[in-house]
């Protein structure tokens, strides 16, 4: 690849990342407003508990988003693109290496307590809280797999920027 090919890429690359971004962060506004009526519930502190818990955890990995994953400006093309599109592709690749930690495990507690206090609310469906439950383990089994074969996908371009050029 030339320097102005890499540097092409990088930009894209970095175009598709703020892009990605973004959509998170609209995602993180929707969860937080959908779960703020569970916070004055008054059936159940378990759902109060449970809803500001998730609340706390959308603003925790929307912060960990931008701290680990947010885009940055690509430099004017030159020696430094290639190091600099291979370090962000690296930068990447460990975010989502590591996204369990910091994107599924934060809304554990709070789901946990969601759910339970849902289980105990009269009349509560408990087929459905199952249901629910179960739908939340699919989802962050999806995103960790998903974001792994991700993760894959990155390690494979930074090994190809590391082949000598013929």
């Amino acid at each position: 690849m030339t320097l102005s090919e890499i540097h092409d890429k990088s930009r894209a690359f970095q175009a598709r990342i703020k892009r990605r971004n973004l959509i998170e962060y609209a995602a993180c506004v929707i969860v937080i407003v959908g779960f703020v009526p569970g916070v004055f519930d008054r059936e159940s502190v378990l759902v109060q508990a449970g809803s500001a818990l998730i609340i706390l955890a959308t603003i925790f990995v929307a912060w960990q988003l931008h701290r680990r994953a947010s885009a940055e400006r690509t430099p004017e093309i030159g020696g430094a693109s290639t190091d600099f599109h291979r370090t962000q592709l690296m930068r990447q690749r460990d975010a989502l290496r590591a996204l369990a930690a910091w994107y599924i495990a934060p809304f554990v507690p709070g789901m946990s307590l969601l759910l339970t206090g849902i289980w105990f609310v009269r009349g509560s469906n408990h087929l459905l809280v199952l249901f629910t439950g179960a739908g939340t383990l699919v989802v962050f089994a999806g995103a960790w797999w998903l974001n792994q074969r991700g993760a894959e996908r990155l390690q494979r371009q930074i090994e190809a920027l590391r082949q000598p050029r013929p």
